[in-house]
């Protein structure tokens, strides 16, 4: 069967974690076309990429006017998100997205709808469901081991508006109106759904937001508590920053009544290694000795590399939208899977302004 062929839209600095499953995976996937509104941009990013030059675009509907493009990769900023999907979809081509998936509720529904009556898989690139260890968590938790789950944490500590720290201090994820939001959404998204990955989905928020920073504009916040009600009854906090003086830090937690995984990352990796942290675990079916016995309960979860072409969920990710079009699978993080994930991240937002509890229903 041949590659899919696929138009990248947006050659920004996300897009370049893609890369290699271009490179590496052409059996899979060809990167045919690029476009972004900077010329030098698309034109550099395709010459890494082996893409001819005559194939770089500024304009999205000329990309999307190719007949030889099947699917896109959007990997623009995020109030471009809804714009280009359903421009996307209203053009026949599959759409992988970059997360989050849009700057509302309505939106991301809209998205959705769109590709659902064009009939073209639509998948977000949640790329930690893509984790080979998180597929080992998974699976963990599917057979009951842990028991029931009662409880689940998430921490995004990004010390981005930090003194000294960023150098960009008019960058765009600063902005409400461009990011969506301000650190739940741009660094905390992955968190929300990773939890949903593992727990289920929410249907309950209580939270509070703060957006004093003199770095953040059109209402975006720097820090943010949350806290979620699972459709199973479970519990979880969430826990968000940009301004934080803590180690940056990405880690998860999910208590069950027969055992507990937690995430250890390495405080002297950046930011994306944060996300490959193992994860241990302590539970009954595992212990050498009856009772508690603290740390040393606890061991790594190595991954699942079942069906994965590599150890680089970015490149998992997208190797697995493609097959899922060949074969008429749905997407492990589908948009209409993912609306839940939009819902609790805008949840918190909403949550935060009216002062109490909200229910997801009513969003």
């Amino acid at each position: 069967m041949p590659p899919l062929r696929i138009g990248l839209i947006g050659s920004g600095g996300i897009s370049r974690a893609h890369m290699p499953a271009f490179l590496e995976h052409r059996d899979e996937v060809e990167l045919v076309a690029v476009c972004d509104i900077r010329e030098e941009a698309a034109a550099a990013y395709a010459a890494d990429a082996g893409v001819d030059p005559g194939s770089v675009y500024t304009n999205t509907a000329d990309l999307l006017a190719r007949d030889d493009i099947e699917a896109v990769d959007i990997a623009t900023i995020h109030n471009a998100h809804a714009g280009n999907a359903i421009e996307a979809a209203k053009a026949g081509k599959h759409v992988l997205l970059e997360k989050p998936m849009a700057c509302s509720v309505q939106e991301a529904r809209d998205i959705v709808n769109a590709c659902d009556d064009a009939g073209v898989t639509f998948m977000v690139a949640q790329m930690l469901r893509y984790l080979p260890h998180y597929q080992n968590v998974k699976k963990i938790i599917e057979s009951g081991e842990l028991g029931d789950i009662w409880g689940c944490r998430a921490d995004s500590w990004f010390g981005a508006a930090l003194p000294r720290t960023m150098t960009r201090p008019n960058w765009w994820g600063f902005d409400g109106e461009l990011n969506g939001g301000g650190s739940v959404m741009m660094v905390s998204t992955h968190q929300v759904d990773l939890l949903r990955y593992f727990v289920g989905n929410v249907v309950r928020i209580t939270a509070k937001t703060w957006g004093d920073h003199p770095l953040m504009k059109n209402g975006a916040e720097d820090r943010a508590v949350a806290t979620f009600e699972f459709d199973s009854g479970a519990m979880g906090t969430l826990l968000s920053s940009y301004s934080a003086r803590t180690p940056w830090m990405y880690q998860s937690l999910i208590l069950g009544t027969k055992g507990t995984i937690y995430t250890t990352p390495d405080l002297e990796g950046n930011v994306v290694d944060q996300h490959h942290a193992p994860a241990r675990i302590a539970t009954e079916a595992r212990e050498s000795e009856p009772g508690h016995n603290g740390i040393h309960a606890f061991n790594e979860i190595g991954p699942d590399m079942e069906g994965l072409v590599s150890d680089n969920p970015f490149t998992i990710e997208i190797v697995h939208f493609a097959r899922c079009i060949r074969e008429g699978k749905e997407p492990i993080s589908s948009g209409r899977d993912n609306l839940n994930t939009m819902e609790a991240v805008h949840g918190v937002y909403a949550a935060a302004e009216a002062g109490h509890t909200i229910e997801v229903a009513d969003l």
